[in-house]
């Protein structure tokens, strides 16, 4: 075996309760950089039309990177992949959970399930020993209850532990999947599917070594790395992800009562910053990573209290907070730890409370909708209140939890404009108001908006990357170059995906991007090329497209909300802007090789040396 890799793919069937091992094809991870690219293989062979997100035949993968649970720093992101209940496409969702390191250890790069059980159940891989054990004692607790009870069912307090929450359980389609160490695969509903199979959770513990091909230079990598980021990223250590807060509401970045408004008077109250000074009494590493921008926080008086655990990020911050006009840190805590309980993609929860406030102070809504909850701006307990509901699927919760989109279809035509999504995906909490790149970004992610599937906007904030061509400050103002900015940079975050690795530490980090093909075939022991790995970020990219040109996106769907096209804001950084998307749009598909109505044209599919896909276009 090469180095980093298990070299074997686990596949379970959950109907039949019966599982199989395969070899992994090394030829295809290769060119595929890894279990990404073959699970994007597997979901396009495999997950036609025909398979509901809800249906058995649906897949759930859990997948490890190339460099995953190896000590090139930041080396512990695990991938999640479906068909997305909440849009109905590629479902993708990135986390830094242990059970992924574990797997690889355990000696599998990729669990594959299919199949649903008829009670349930949760997986236990130790090893070469693997069972499907009884859940029916753990339905209806929340994720960190579940873990722990999990580990004293097993007898394992070192076992690494996924599961969901009551929010999954009632097939809730913004429901995410959290880990025992606090990370959320929060995106695209993928613990919906994980309720759908009545699978509560995943427990993994390995005992073989992850070999490494060239360990002397590995750790060479590794402390060069270490030296270039952790003075760079030492604001990121002292303060976390919410420590741009208020440098993003003086920019134009902050989203502000559902992106209607661009000054939020209260952006200081819910910074990094004054949680530092006020709830924050520890902070919390992912693996082999030397910053630890997690936080973990202690609310001992007010109506939140008491309250301990794993601190808010700035997405949700911003989703619970600025969007909401909430500018209380300890209610933001405390939403943030009942989404997590109960198994909520706080981006999507905050995003469609935010949706359900603008429509209540229009009147499409009212308090006879709600239950008798005033969904003002800004009401807290309302917040509070909302989620609860969400999480247990009953009164408006139950049509809030189908994301804005779907909730928009059942409320009526008028509520439409007000739902903030692309293809279903709520709208992450950058603007594209302030960076236009953005704006094309979103609308054409692979998984609807997203700002992870590409960071476009870095290069417009002074974060460069020359060994990609990117060696000077970008407008965010402006459209132009702006289609070929977000193809390199969707290429080049699909590459720091499928390595598994941190995108802080390595794109936020100043890490020269030249040293990721090093670090490569430091694990692997491959000769490779930053060019080489663009290529298969590119493959991969264009692989998930065809899957969603499958499930019938077209050009119509590349849109954004109406409000970013028609809507300028009339105070702020970004006052008087809109985005222009067509033109974007139309130099995006020349530089991707896609066709008119955005289908990948044969010649770029074969060009790419995906000749196995070819027929899925034809």
């Amino acid at each position: 075996m090469v180095g980093g890799y298990a070299g074997k793919i686990l596949r379970i069937n959950l109907s039949n309760k019966k599982f199989h091992i395969e070899d992994l094809d090394l030829s295809l991870a290769k060119s595929l950089l890894g279990c990404l690219g073959i699970a994007s293989k597997i979901m396009l062979e495999e997950v036609d039309p025909a398979v509901e997100p809800f249906s058995p035949e649906n897949k759930l993968i859990f997948l490890t990177g190339v460099l995953t649970g190896s000590t090139a720093p930041a080396a512990c992101k695990s991938i999640v992949v479906s068909r997305s209940p909440l849009t109905n496409i590629w479902g993708e969702s990135v986390f830094s959970a242990n059970t992924g390191i574990e797997l690889k250890r355990a000696g599998y790069d990729m669990l594959i399930i299919d199949g649903a059980s008829d009670k349930p159940v949760y997986l236990w891989i130790h090893d070469d020993s693997i069972e499907i054990r009884d859940a029916s004692g753990f339905w209806g607790m929340d994720t960190y209850t579940t873990c722990e009870a999990i580990k004293n069912d097993l007898g394992e307090k070192k076992a690494a532990v996924v599961c969901i929450g009551p929010a999954g359980e009632n097939l809730v389609r913004i429901s995410s999947i959290i880990s025992d160490n606090g990370r959320a695969a929060g995106r695209c509903g993928l613990g919906a599917v994980m309720g759908s199979k009545n699978l509560k959770a995943i427990a993994a513990l390995g005992s073989k070594n992850i070999e490494v091909a060239n360990p002397g230079l590995l750790n060479d990598l590794r402390k060069e790395i270490i030296s270039i980021t952790r003075e760079r990223l030492k604001a990121l250590s002292d303060y976390g992800t919410a420590r741009g807060v208020v440098a993003f509401e003086e920019m134009g970045n902050l989203p502000i009562k559902n992106w209607t408004k661009g000054r939020f008077q209260g952006a200081e109250k819910i910074s990094g910053m004054r949680m530092a000074e006020t709830i924050l009494v520890g902070k919390k590493a992912c693996f082999a990573c030397h910053i630890a921008c997690g936080r973990y926080i202690r609310v001992s008086e007010g109506p939140y209290a008491p309250l301990e655990g794993y601190g808010p990020e700035y997405e949700t911050i911003a989703a619970l907070g600025s969007l909401c006009m909430n500018d209380n840190l300890e209610s933001i805590a405390k939403a943030n730890d009942l989404c997590n309980r109960f198994g909520l993609d706080t981006i999507s929860t905050g995003a469609t409370i935010a949706f359900a406030m603008e429509c209540y102070e229009r009147g499409i809504i009212t308090k006879d909708d709600t239950g008798g909850i005033e969904l003002n701006w800004g009401n807290l307990d309302a917040i509070i209140k909302v989620i609860e509901l969400i999480g247990r699927r009953e009164g408006i919760g139950a049509i809030l939890g189908e994301g804005s989109k779907r909730a928009a279809e059942k409320i009526g035509e008028a509520a439409e404009r007000y739902a903030m999504h692309v293809k279903g995906l709520e709208i992450p909490m950058h603007s594209p108001y302030r960076f236009k790149e953005m704006g094309l970004q979103y609308a054409v992610s692979e998984r609807g908006a997203c700002h992870l599937r590409g960071l476009s906007m870095l290069p417009a904030r002074g974060i460069l990357f020359p060994d990609i061509g990117f060696d000077r400050q970008v407008d965010g103002f402006s459209i132009e170059g702006k289609a070929h900015l977000v193809k390199v940079m969707q290429d080049i975050c699909r590459v720091v995906d499928a390595l598994g690795l941190c995108k802080f530490v390595y794109l936020f980090g100043g890490v020269p991007l030249r040293r990721l093909p090093q670090l490569y075939t430091a694990v692997t022991g491959w000769e490779t090329s930053l060019d080489d790995l663009m290529r298969a970020g590119e493959r991969i990219w264009i692989l998930q497209r065809i899957f969603n040109v499958r499930m019938g996106v077209r050009r119509k769907d590349d849109m954004l909300p109406k409000r970013f096209l028609e809507e300028p804001l009339n105070e702020g950084a970004a006052k008087g802007q809109i985005v222009e998307l067509e033109p974007m749009l139309n130099e995006f598909y020349v530089e991707r090789g896609l066709d008119d109505e955005g289908r990948p044209k044969m010649e770029k599919v074969l060009e790419l040396g995906l000749n196995f896909a070819a027929k899925y276009i034809a």
